[in-house]
């Protein structure tokens, strides 16, 4: 089976969570080489945030595990690059 080499996830947590700490432990995962958090949406009691995963093999149940451990849970799965290369998407004209 093709490994995961990008995920792109809709993630939200509790406004009380530290969103430095839960981008370090997933950065922290064997397979992540890298993490990105960006929050897209502050209300009263949580935090929208886009998360982009990259790595050689990455486990999205892992992830998941590390995101839910901060109180927090996978929105929707937004982007998945899998294969031996990263192929960006790229824009056409019916875009």
């Amino acid at each position: 089976m093709a490994k995961i080499r990008r995920l792109v996830l809709d993630v939200v947590i509790p406004n009380i969570v530290d969103v430095v700490k839960l981008t370090q432990d997933l950065a922290d995962l064997a397979a992540v080489k890298g993490a990105n958090s960006m929050v897209s949406e502050i209300d009263k009691n949580v935090i929208n945030l886009k998360l982009v995963l990259e790595g050689a093999d990455l486990k999205f149940k892992e992830i998941e595990g590390v995101i839910q451990s901060h109180g927090g849970s996978v929105h929707s799965i937004d982007n998945v690059v899998a294969g031996k290369e990263i192929i960006e998407v790229v824009e056409t004209p019916q875009d």
